[in-house]
């Protein structure tokens, strides 16, 4: 399997000054100054991710204007790019073609004089980073372009997507479904200024049969790697070896929302893809981590109603894993397996069961079990109101091979997922929640106590590949409600942003490898999306 991803020498060098726990540095003076353009920023994060300690660190590449200081060592010329390691508690300021002016310490590496770099950091002092303003300009007219605080979506469509600003260098892409009775909204993070987070939201809002309204969602919380030593398709929990974290992304592509008739039935389809994703490989017992690089994640989505059920098919495709970088001698994933671990929220005013094999289920009070997972549903008193549809085929693609395997899932019991797991996600969790009980009260007049963390669900589950050894995998699985097509919920004429947001939190899609943090500055131009 191809194991290196050809990416500028510059990015690597990050690594010299990422590593926890390094010798303690001693307190140096800056002896280079430069200004020019800012090209490319990547970032990363260092810091424990077990104890949820996290500094946001970043490589700029300066196509340099000018030189004002240098050391004798220093042989960059104007016009030429210099790598700047930046590792400050915050993230720069600075963005892509912006001029800054860099002073900082020259770090020269003989044998690959192209990996040398300007050094920013607590350790050297008085160094920093600086955005040289631009020259005095009249402001632009007023337009609907840079209107972009008050944003609402038309939930009186009946399909539509776009785009809006949602904090600071933060962009949400969304799409949304009004039809039959049953209101479908989606949210992806990206960036436009820094590499995009992998967060995506969906969430399905709908009338049972009986009348009795419901939120209910799905939500990935972890992905898991394991080697399936006795050959029975499914982990042990000493079988699991690393949490696998995806953290950010260099490109993020969408396809909007289209709605196809096949026959009589209208599918309502849309996805995105985010391109290049930096990734870790967490030890589950703590002892150390791995960066990888992956290639894509993708999200796709095929929604359609016939009679009084509605169906969520949805495409998950993960991209290999082209580059490792461990300071192990030599580390392989041939023989691993991929782990995907779910939760479920459901919010109803009445009581529901989860019934997994025929079977009532809570993993909150759930023994650890083996037994493969063929289906399960919710009833809500002797009603089935939503199913889940496990064990079909997944495909693999090794490198110009294709092939088809089972995937497997069982109903997992909370007290068989670490504990160790839980800190990287627990930021995001929080915010959601906060979110949602601040706004969950303006789309809903149910009484609702939220609580995302996974083990306040009923119903955890793991979906299993046992084939898979880094390589690409596509899986589409499908989630099935059953609705009143003439029971339309109670919704505002006009969702603004933020009670959109809370709606979609109920079907959370979280794929985070570490804290994706900003801080608040001037309001950015936004280039266009790319739209495939």
């Amino acid at each position: 399997m191809k194991q290196q991803l050809y990416v500028s020498v510059l990015t690597c060098l990050l690594l010299a000054f990422l590593v926890p726990g390094a010798k303690t540095q001693s307190f140096q003076s800056p002896d280079t100054k430069i200004q020019g353009i800012v090209t490319e920023i990547r970032y990363n994060y260092e810091g424990a991710p077990l104890i949820s300690t996290y500094k946001l660190t970043a490589l700029i590449s300066v196509l340099i204007n000018e030189t004002i200081l240098k050391p004798e060592t220093f042989t960059r010329e104007r016009n030429q790019l210099v790598g700047v390691s930046y590792n400050y508690s915050g993230p720069p300021t600075c963005k892509v073609n912006d001029v800054v002016e860099v002073y900082g310490l020259w770090v020269p590496v003989t044998d690959v004089p192209a990996s040398s770099t300007i050094r920013v950091d607590d350790y050297v002092t008085g160094s920093y980073v600086d955005v040289v303003p631009p020259p005095p300009s009249s402001p632009p007219p007023p337009s609907e372009e840079n209107d972009l605080d008050i944003a609402s979506v038309d939930t009186q469509s009946e399909y539509s997507n776009g785009s809006i600003q949602y904090q600071f260098a933060m962009n949400l892409w969304y799409n949304w479904i009004n039809t039959q009775g049953t209101q479908v909204i989606f949210f992806a993070y990206y960036s436009e200024v820094y590499n995009s987070p992998i967060i995506t939201f969906i969430g399905q809002h709908y009338v049972t049969m009986d009348g009795t309204e419901v939120f209910i969602g799905n939500t990935l919380k972890l992905m898991e790697v394991y080697n399936d030593t006795n050959k029975n398709n499914v982990p042990e929990v000493n079988e699991i070896g690393y949490f696998f974290l995806v953290n950010s992304s260099v490109g993020f592509t969408v396809t909007p929302i289209q709605k196809i008739m096949l026959g009589e039935v209208a599918h309502y389809r849309w996805g995105v893809k985010y391109h290049i994703i930096d990734g870790f490989l967490i030890a589950e017992n703590g002892t150390g981590n791995v960066r990888v690089i992956v290639e894509h994640m993708a999200f796709s989505y095929d929604y359609y109603i016939q009679n009084n059920v509605s169906y969520l098919k949805t495409g998950f495709d993960i991209g290999e894993i082209v580059s490792i970088e461990s300071d192990e001698t030599y580390l392989t994933l041939e023989g691993l397996s991929l782990s995907l671990l779910y939760a479920t929220i459901t919010i109803t005013p009445k009581n529901y069961t989860v019934l997994v094999n025929g079977q009532p289920y809570n993993s909150a009070t759930a023994f650890p079990s083996l037994l493969a997972t063929n289906y399960s549903e919710i009833l809500l008193e002797n009603q089935k109101i939503y199913e889940f549809i496990f064990g079909e085929n997944y495909t693999l693609y090794k490198n110009s091979i294709v092939e088809s395997y089972k995937s497997f899932s069982v109903a997992s019991a909370i007290n068989t997922v670490s504990s160790n797991a839980r800190v990287p996600l627990s930021g995001l969790i929080e915010q959601l929640e906060n979110v949602l009980k601040d706004f969950f009260p303006k789309i809903s007049e149910m009484q609702a106590n939220i609580d995302l963390d996974y083990t306040a669900s009923p119903f955890v589950y793991r979906v299993y590949y046992p084939t898979w050894e880094g390589y690409r995998i596509k899986h589409d699985p499908t989630y099935i409600a059953y609705i009143n097509p003439q029971g339309i919920p109670k919704i505002p004429t006009s969702l603004p942003l933020e009670l959109l947001i809370t709606a979609t939190i109920i079907g959370l899609i979280a794929l985070i490898g570490a804290v994706w943090e900003l801080q608040k500055t001037k309001r950015l131009p936004r280039p266009p999306l790319a739209i495939s």
